[in-house]
Parts: C-alpha cells; sequence; structure tokens
C-alpha cells in the first residue's frame, strides 16, 4: 500500500495520563465506527458498514511491554463495491511512564495508478491532538489551528525557520493587497485542516509580511502568496529552491488546486519519515503472539519472524537494483545537463564580444534579469509551467486545461522542481518554434529547428525526443488510443486527435517520468503548436510499460 499520510508525536505524561490514554483509545475506536458512542474494546477484527457504503474491517490489537509501556493499535481498511480501491488507517498509541507517542498513517492500495485521489489528515488526528497537552515532533510543535503572527511576532518564527532542530514544515499565508480580506484567511484555515498533525500554518498581515522581508530578503514570502518552508534552516542567505512558493496570480487564478498542491507537499514529506523505533513493538511476533504455557514463545511466531526477515532481504535488494538504475539513469542526464551548459557558455560569450564590437554590450547586462512582465526564467514545479505556458506564450502555443494529467502526482516528487524547469523548457522551445515558422522560417520540423543552435531549442536526441511512436503502440488500439488527447476544434472538427510526437522531460523515474505530447500545426489554420497532454508516463504506456 502506498502511504499517503504520517503524522507522529510525542505527548508528556501527567497525572491524569491513564484516563487520557483510554479517552484516546475511546476517540479512535468512535472515530472508526463513524461517530458511534465508545464501546468496551474487544482484541480482533469485526465489521462495519459504511454510512456511504461499502464495509470497513476494524482491527484492534492491546498488549504490554516488557518495558511497562501499554500499546494500542486500531486499523481500518474500508473496501467500496464500486471500486478496487482499498483504503487503510493506522492508528497506534504508545503509554510509558515518560509520556506517549502516537501513529496516525494513511494508506492506498489501488489498481488503478491513474486514480485522483485528495490528501489530507483522517479526523482521528484532531481528535487525538484534542487530548494531548503538549504534542510535539522532533523539536517541533504539532498543532492543527493557525497560528496568526504579528509584526513584532516575525523574529520568533525566523527563528524557528533558521533553527536546524525543526523537523516540521512550516506553511507561511500572507495578507493579500486587495480589498478581499477573507480570502486569504479561508485559504489558510483549509490547509491547516488538511494538514493537521503534518505542518505548522502562519498568517502574516501586510505589516508582519514586510518584516518577515526584511528580515529574510529574497527566501520571504510575497505579500498575497503562500510559501512551504521545508524543514531545512532558512537564512537570508540560505538556498531558496527546496521552498515552493504559490504566487497570489496562481492563488487568484487556481485557488483549490494551490491548496491541494501545499496539502501534498507537506503530506507527501510526511510519508517519507522513519517510523520512531519504538513502534517496532507493534511487528515484533515475539511480544504480539500468543505465549505457550511454559512462557516461550510459539513456533507459529518464530515463523512469522523468519518470513518477515525474509521479504524485508527480498525487498532491500529490489531497491537496490533499482537505485543503481536509476543512478545511472542520472549520471546520464547530467553529463548532458553539462555539455549542452558548456555549449551555452561559449555561445553567451559570442554574444558578449559581438556586441562589444557594437558598442552594445550594454545590452548584455540590461537582460541579465526578467522583469515583472517578462516571461520567467523559472517555475516551482509542472503546474506552474503549464500555467506559464497559458499565460505567456498563448500566441504561438495551444494548451488546453485538459492536457494536465495527473499533475499532483508529479509536484510532490523529490524531482519537482527540476521535472518543472525541464518541462517550461520544452514548452518555450515548442513555441519558439513555432514563433520562428510565423516570422519565415522554413527549414523543416520541429526536430529540424532544434538542430540549428537557434537559442532555446530542444535537444534533438532519441533521448530527449521522439516525433513518433514506435509501431507496436501504434499497432495497438488499447496503445494507441492513449495517445488521442484535445485539439483546437479547428485542427479537428471532433475537439481530439492522436498525437505521437512528444518530449521526454526524464528518462529518469520510472513510469512517473514526465511527457509532453503535442501536435505541430504551424502550417495549418492556427499557425500553433498544440500540446495534448502534460503528464505521468504511465499515462501513455508503451509495450514495455504496459
Amino acid at each position: 500500500m502506498a502511504i499517503l499520510y504520517r503524522a507522529i508525536w510525542s505527548d508528556p505524561t501527567s497525572e491524569d495520563a491513564s484516563e487520557r490514554f483510554a479517552r484516546m483509545k475511546d476517540q479512535a475506536w468512535s472515530w472508526a465506527h463513524e461517530g458511534a458512542p465508545p464501546q468496551q474494546l474487544e482484541d480482533g477484527p469485526t465489521k462495519h458498514q459504511l454510512l456511504r457504503g461499502g464495509t470497513r474491517t476494524i482491527t484492534v490489537r492491546r498488549f504490554g511491554t516488557p518495558e511497562d509501556v501499554q500499546a494500542f493499535e486500531l486499523t481500518t481498511e474500508d473496501a467500496s463495491t464500486e471500486t478496487t480501491t482499498i483504503w487503510a488507517t493506522i492508528v497506534r498509541l504508545l503509554h510509558g511512564p515518560d509520556g506517549f507517542t502516537i501513529l496516525v498513517e494513511n494508506r492506498m492500495d489501488s489498481d488503478d495508478p491513474a486514480e485522483e485521489f485528495s490528501r489530507g489528515r483522517p479526523r482521528v488526528v484532531h481528535h487525538l491532538l484534542q487530548e494531548s497537552t503538549d504534542p510535539t515532533f522532533g523539536g517541533s510543535r504539532v498543532a492543527g489551528e493557525v497560528t496568526s503572527v504579528p509584526a513584532e511576532g516575525v523574529g520568533v518564527l525566523t527563528e524557528v525557520l533558521a533553527s536546524p532542530e525543526r523537523e516540521m514544515p512550516v506553511v507561511v499565508c500572507t495578507e493579500l493587497d486587495d480589498k478581499d480580506t477573507s480570502l486569504w484567511t479561508r485559504t489558510a484555515a483549509a490547509i491547516a485542516k488538511r494538514s493537521e498533525g503534518v505542518a505548522l500554518v502562519v498568517t502574516l498581515d501586510r505589516a508582519a509580511t514586510e518584516q518577515f522581508a526584511n528580515v529574510l530578503g529574497p527566501n520571504a514570502v510575497h505579500s498575497g502568496g503562500i510559501r512551504v518552508y521545508m524543514p531545512t534552516p532558512v537564512t537570508r542567505t540560505s538556498e531558496g529552491r527546496p521552498h515552493r512558493f504559490f504566487s497570489v496570480r496562481r492563488l487568484h487564478a487556481q485557488r483549490d488546486l494551490v491548496i491541494d498542491r501545499v496539502v501534498d507537499a507537506v503530506a507527501e514529506l510526511s510519508s517519507r519519515r522513519r517510523t520512531p523505533r519504538v513502534f517496532r513493538v507493534f511487528s515484533d511476533p515475539l511480544l504480539t503472539a500468543p505465549v505457550l504455557k511454559d512462557g516461550a514463545a510459539s513456533t507459529d511466531a518464530l515463523d512469522v519472524l523468519q518470513k518477515e526477515w525474509s521479504e524485508l532481504l527480498d525487498a532491500t535488494d529490489r531497491d537496490l537494483r533499482a537505485l543503481e538504475s536509476e543512478s545511472e539513469e542520472l549520471r546520464g542526464e547530467r553529463d548532458d545537463a553539462q555539455e549542452e551548459l558548456a555549449r551555452s557558455i561559449g555561445h553567451l560569450e559570442r554574444l558578449r564580444k559581438a556586441l562589444q564590437e557594437n558598442g552594445q554590450e550594454h545590452l548584455l547586462y540590461a537582460t541579465e534579469h526578467e522583469t515583472g512582465n517578462s516571461i520567467p526564467d523559472t517555475v516551482q514545479d509542472i503546474d506552474e509551467a503549464v500555467m506559464a505556458a497559458q499565460s505567456y506564450l498563448d500566441e504561438w502555443l495551444a494548451l488546453p486545461d485538459d492536457a494536465r494529467r495527473d499533475l499532483a502526482k508529479l509536484t510532490t516528487t523529490p524531482n519537482a522542481s527540476a521535472w518543472g524547469n525541464t518541462t517550461w523548457r520544452g514548452l518555450r522551445a515548442l513555441a519558439g518554434y513555432a514563433r520562428d515558422v510565423q516570422e519565415g522560417w522554413d527549414g523543416g520540423g520541429f526536430w529540424q529547428w532544434c538542430t540549428t543552435g537557434r537559442p532555446g531549442t530542444w535537444p534533438a536526441t532519441v533521448k530527449k525526443l521522439s516525433m513518433t511512436e514506435s509501431d507496436s503502440v501504434m499497432n495497438s488500439t488499447k496503445l494507441d488510443d492513449a495517445r488521442c488527447f484535445p485539439v483546437d476544434r479547428r485542427v479537428d472538427e471532433s475537439g481530439r486527435i492522436h498525437m505521437y510526437a512528444h518530449l521526454k522531460i526524464a528518462e529518469g523515474g520510472g513510469n512517473l517520468a514526465p511527457r509532453v505530447y503535442f501536435f505541430d500545426d504551424t502550417a495549418g489554420p492556427t499557425h500553433k503548436v498544440h500540446v495534448g497532454f502534460v503528464g505521468p508516463h504511465y499515462l501513455v504506456p508503451n509495450k514495455s510499460t504496459n
């Protein structure tokens, strides 16, 4: 099962610790039974008919450990008659002399890799946090409510962001400059509710935003924008790329999508957290298995342990082979990027000399930085690359909203920024080709244009660009139909057309490796390049991936 969300926190002991532990168990049981009043707990599985339809299997385990720690586990598995997808939630509570340790995990198992889903905390997290007195994870406080920081409190916020002990991401939402004084607070509240347990959400009014910018400079967040500060030290001079920024323009245009992306980012990070060692008691068959009369662990428990160890070794071996393959692909991409950078530097130097000879060298430096109205040099992720193309390149490039497919899965990976900027480069190349054709270039198609050495071209290599598909794809109805994408009705009156030419945004990344499919209509009625698909490879499978 894929882990979608994992909240972990500790809470100190207190005089009423035993009563709180009992209330936490009741809260978990009541949540699993959709709000039913708590009843006496019984170990083992039970069935529950969900109000929305389908069946929930609820399993309870309770036991003690030699260290005088009480352990409680409740798991739910939801199955529907309408889909094969299974949703599972795991709640684990440990109560010992030093206090509590709590884990809540949400998982999904589906036969359909393209299935859409929305990340967010299970409501049981809210109930358990309400029973906690001082919940912390690492060096960070765990909370679900929005924290409003005034200008005089910005120093505390920046100290938190700069702390190397911080393990919780911080989402900073800033006040809008327009008259709508509620949109930004409603957005912050929505993010806080869905990311409860895995992120801190902070709001800054205009005065606080200005003070925040004075302290962090380029690593601050602009008025009306949102920034997700990952758990690495943030200072004025630190690297800002890991901390994703969502502009006010993007918030106005795609508010729901921005909320999804922020929650996706922090939830994805939480799913990679390592489970604390104390939770190993739940998978230790010598602790949880039945015990024989003489006190020795049953042979069944030892068999389970041996099987789990064998499965772990097999999984580790598979992971190592996959990492070696991905590492080799990344080395190849790095070498290609270094060669391209060397060529670009050489071209830039030749351009400088030519301008210098004509007394215009100042033009080179005057255009070094983008202006507020110019096409942006970089983007945060593929979502932003698509949005930027729709905003800045629409004179030469047609990219409908229907072309964006499963981008949430691509914006929450460690490669999100690299893939986003590579996609942005590819979209700009397609637009540049269409522009040059409109201006009179007639040297062939897109591949030929990429070989000319003009600024902004795309690598014309089989590893990065394909102008058609293999016979095995085009001779398969299923695979061929997967490449039928939306297009302007002036190109095809049906509004859809088969597209085979595509940019290979990444070779590594497996089935998630992004692809951009396009159709060249520069000689047709629209005089544009039409992009019909931007998304992961698994939605356009071929014979080797199908």
